[in-house]
């Protein structure tokens, strides 16, 4: 007869034995597809010359490399499609217009059932990155109600000005994507201005401030506007940069490291960073001009 000290050790050591040995496993790296096409314009960091990967390709491509994440770069609008997507967690779109249309690369067109799987695949739990004129892809119809792509990207382009020197200005320092943008920084850059915000869906993490150019520039002379935000849309989760359009800033290091970041928090679960903040963070007025 066993005693009762006994009988629990015992009990200790079968419980032990028969419960499966759970081992904490580091997260995979994300598979990750990126989508350059365009309609019309072919923006500078996207075209291929003499059949070599663009600028943004080669980047992106290191940067995944540099992370241990599979990187696949394509042109070709049918690998968007809810099969194909099965193989990848991370979508980054660089692209223009209208993609199920004809485009000057000559790669074949996305179709009208491959923009509703990418919506669904995001919608599902995939990953969204878009930089510059992914905002300027599947316009809103004139006077018609906004298209399903723009509501899940969070705004849409709606024109530019000159270049010039602007000032990115983070307006959520805490939020991971942020981590590696100081405040306050001043790039030169094609400053996309937008319309149709997802107010009530989108985060704002930083401002474009005109500054100066809003005496040089009427289309400018605006109060702060939203220039880097994050969308829940589903189960997944977007991320938009309306930078990127100049070939440099593609090889600067602020810039590749808000890329890795992003991508870093894209990946973690939970909705956790897409907490809607439009009204609170984007101001009516412009900032007294200083003296």
């Amino acid at each position: 007869m066993y005693s009762p000290i006994m009988m629990m050790l015992i009990l200790a050591v079968v419980a032990l034995a028969i419960t499966p040995c759970v081992v904490a496993q580091e997260p995979t790296a994300p598979r990750i597809l990126f989508f350059s096409k365009s309609e019309g314009f072919e923006h500078g960091p996207v075209a291929q010359k003499d059949k070599q990967p663009s600028v943004a390709e080669t980047v992106l491509a290191k940067l995944a490399a540099e992370n241990g994440a599979p990187f696949k770069s394509t042109k070709d609008g049918t690998h968007i499609n809810a099969e194909n997507l099965k193989n990848y967690d991370l979508l980054i779109f660089y692209t223009q217009g209208d993609l199920t249309k004809n485009s000057k690369d000559g790669a074949p067109n996305m179709t009208e059932q491959g923009v509703k799987d990418l919506l669904e695949w995001v919608k599902n739990g995939g990953r969204f990155m878009g930089f510059h004129s992914a905002s300027d892809t599947f316009h809103t119809p004139e006077g018609g109600e906004v298209t399903p792509y723009l509501k899940m990207l969070g705004g849409e382009f709606r024109g530019h000005g000159r270049q010039f020197e602007g000032v990115v200005k983070v307006v959520d320092p805490a939020h991971p994507a942020m981590a590696g943008i100081p405040q306050d920084w001043k790039i030169m850059e094609e400053w996309y201005m937008f319309h149709n915000f997802n107010k009530e869906s989108i985060r704002v993490l930083a401002l474009l401030d005109p500054g100066a150019e809003r005496a040089k520039q009427k289309d400018y002379d605006i109060a702060n506007y939203p220039i880097i935000w994050v969308n829940a849309y589903g189960k997944g989760k977007v991320y938009f940069s309306a930078l990127g359009h100049r070939e440099e800033l593609w090889q600067d290091p602020i810039f590749q490291r808000s890329i890795v970041d992003a991508g870093t928090w894209l990946m973690t679960e939970g909705p956790a960073g897409t907490e809607p903040n439009f009204v609170q963070a984007v101001p009516k007025d412009k900032p007294a001009p200083q003296k």
